[in-house]
């Protein structure tokens, strides 16, 4: 089955910051998210990754988890998201759309993320290189 296409939004960022480092600017950059989507929680965190998830305000579950996951090589770590649990709306007119084109719930607090994790990694990398894939039609 077509998973949504929201599903394949994520950053890989290319930078000299060690993996340590680029995964506390992770842990930070979740801190400052406020979005009326929902929060972003830290689950798990370990030497080269971190799992976080997004809850609704009102009942607190979880609603989409994400990972950022690190690597480091020949002087540079590359820091990826995936995402990698969701929910989708459902119900009503929802219920007639093609997975595909169905919307993540928590994906405008997933995207507030990766604005914000890459506005921390280049603020003290210049050289960074940032890919970043959009997940839109």
């Amino acid at each position: 089955m077509a998973k949504p296409v929201q599903t394949r939004a994520s950053v890989s960022i290319g930078s000299g910051l060690g993996e340590a480092r680029m995964l506390e600017l992770a842990e930070k950059a979740s801190t400052n998210v406020d979005d009326a989507a929902g929060r972003i929680r830290l689950e798990t965190r370990g030497p080269h990754a971190t799992s976080f998830s997004v809850r609704d305000h009102v009942e607190g579950r979880e609603v989409m988890r994400f990972d950022v996951v690190t690597d480091r090589s020949i002087g540079r770590t590359t820091a990826r998201t995936a995402i990698t649990s969701f929910q989708v709306k459902e119900g009503g007119v929802a219920a007639l759309v093609p997975m595909a084109k169905k919307k993540l719930i928590g994906f405008s607090a997933y995207e507030a993320f990766l604005d914000w994790y890459v506005s921390a990694v280049v603020a003290e990398d210049r050289d960074a290189i940032v890919t970043l894939v959009d997940g839109k039609d």
